[in-house]
């Protein structure tokens, strides 16, 4: 099956970016075609060598002339690669693929069937208020079929008008293989100045931008060592708020405690030293970085929010709190040292992803769904 998927942003760090390369080389290995629609961004090189076949076609238009070139530019693409099923990644591609399959004159047929072209779209989040007040009816308008990554966004979704029929929940997955517990790499350990006999390791892994929420950890870390005094929180990631975060750190007076590592590719190794991972955000769908945490088995602070829920059995895998209130927050990551289970936390997590996060059961989860349009 020929398969484009579209995505709005360029091909870069993300996590739609992350999700296409994991589609990308599993359905690829399936035997069928995978091409991406996109604009180019660092990691093209490495979705291609995923088996995807790119096509540069920009979908952040700002002008109506805008959006007619690239409805024009995707139709044209479609015709010339005999897509058989369009999945966009998100409301303005949908209504883009919308446009290019259906309004346009000489509508597109699947040259083996003569039926028309799907649209099934993925929605991974809506952050955006504006957007989120038309993307039911664009969704129920545009879209034969939508998969959402979360409960959460589905019922937001189900409640601003879209049929139940029409949709569905696959949980995007974790590579279990390449996420699992380790033993600490006593290198990178070291290489910080951190001994895991004398320190209990906090870490977050996210980009350094305000949704989330590092200057509400960095606050909540400094009560944590007025009563845990060898705690040690690491920071992995890049952003915008880097010079902020780092100047808050000097004022709190953590420069010893608290360890910016700048981005890094090696992960699991990351993971391998922590001892619980803290989700600190104030926006959130169905959050990545803390499912690979649990399938490397860690236990997980998380926010009430989004689909954290979902993603953490609150007292069995980790500890959930208020979003923003550092106080709440200070207390979870005092309580989860305090309490005996928490490397159980650990073990549970692990198998939470294996049993209803893994990358396997949503790979065959989105085959399904496209294969039903075939």
């Amino acid at each position: 099956m020929k398969i484009l998927y579209l995505m709005t942003e360029p091909f870069g760090y993300g996590g739609v970016q992350s999700d296409l390369l994991a589609l990308s080389e599993d359905l690829s290995e399936k035997g069928h075609d995978v091409l991406v629609a996109t604009s180019e961004g660092e990691l093209l090189e490495e979705l291609k060598s995923k088996g995807a076949t790119f096509m540069d076609i920009d979908f952040h238009f700002s002008s109506p002339l805008k959006f007619f070139k690239s409805a024009m530019a995707l139709r044209k693409s479609i015709r010339e690669n005999g897509v058989e099923l369009l999945a966009p990644q998100s409301v303005r591609t949908t209504l883009v693929a919308f446009f290019a399959l259906r309004l346009l004159p000489f509508s597109y047929r699947v040259k083996k069937n003569g039926k028309r072209c799907p649209i099934v779209t993925t929605i991974h989040n809506i952050h955006n208020p504006v957007h989120f007040k038309y993307a039911g009816y664009i969704l129920n308008r545009c879209a034969d079929y939508v998969i959402f990554e979360s409960h959460y966004e589905r019922n937001r979704l189900l409640a601003s008008g879209l049929p139940a029929e029409k949709s569905e929940v696959v949980h995007s997955g974790i590579d279990t293989d390449k996420f699992a517990p380790i033993d600490v790499n006593q290198t990178l350990l070291e290489s910080y100045g951190l001994d895991k006999s004398v320190n209990k390791i906090f870490g977050i892994v996210a980009r350094l931008s305000e949704e989330k929420g590092h200057q509400y950890l960095l606050q909540a870390f400094r009560k944590v060592l007025e009563q845990e005094p060898h705690a040690r929180l690491m920071v992995v990631g890049d952003g915008p708020l880097k010079e902020e975060l780092l100047a808050q750190r000097a004022e709190l007076q953590l420069e010893n405690e608290v360890i910016f590592t700048g981005a890094q590719r090696n992960i699991p190794d990351y993971l391998s030293i922590f001892d619980v991972f803290v989700l600190s955000s104030t926006r959130e769908s169905f959050p990545l970085a803390a499912r690979e945490a649990m399938a490397a088995g860690k236990p997980v602070i998380a926010p009430r929010i989004g689909g954290c829920p979902e993603v953490v059995d609150e007292n069995n895998t980790g500890y959930l709190f208020k979003s923003a209130d550092v106080d709440d927050l200070s207390r979870q990551m005092l309580a989860i040292l305090a309490d005996e289970k928490y490397k159980q936390f650990g073990i549970k997590s692990r198998q939470r992803v294996v049993e209803l996060f893994s990358r396997k059961q949503w790979i065959v989860g989105d085959e399904r769904v496209y294969l039903g349009f075939n």
